[in-house]
């Protein structure tokens, strides 16, 4: 015995029955998280940088400042023109090379 195929779906016109979705930024209350948590980044990422400013930097490392300081720029710019996720993206990897900056 032989399987069916499986039953054809014909769409006209290039038309569908699957609902549109409208992709919207969120909540206030989750804007105002996101805010929150990208703030708290940006202050734990200063605090790393405090602390490798009193360590004897390798030429890489003093690379990786610039790029954690152009980060941090980055993601206020972000957050001043309303991009609020691309400001905590930016925000978290500042501060994961800050956190390897200052592993012992």
């Amino acid at each position: 015995m032989k399987p069916c195929p499986p039953p054809k779906k014909v769409v006209r016109n290039g038309g569908s029955s699957e609902p549109k979705v409208q992709l919207t930024g969120g909540t206030a209350a989750q804007q105002a998280s996101d805010k929150s948590s990208t703030e708290q980044l940006r202050a734990a990422t200063q605090e790393n940088l405090k602390k490798a400013a009193g360590l004897q930097l390798t030429p890489t490392q003093r690379d990786m400042v610039s790029q954690i300081k152009e980060f941090m720029a980055q993601s206020k710019a972000a957050v001043a023109a309303g991009d609020l996720e691309g400001a905590h993206n930016l925000a978290l990897k500042a501060h994961l090379l800050s956190v390897e900056l200052v592993k012992p």
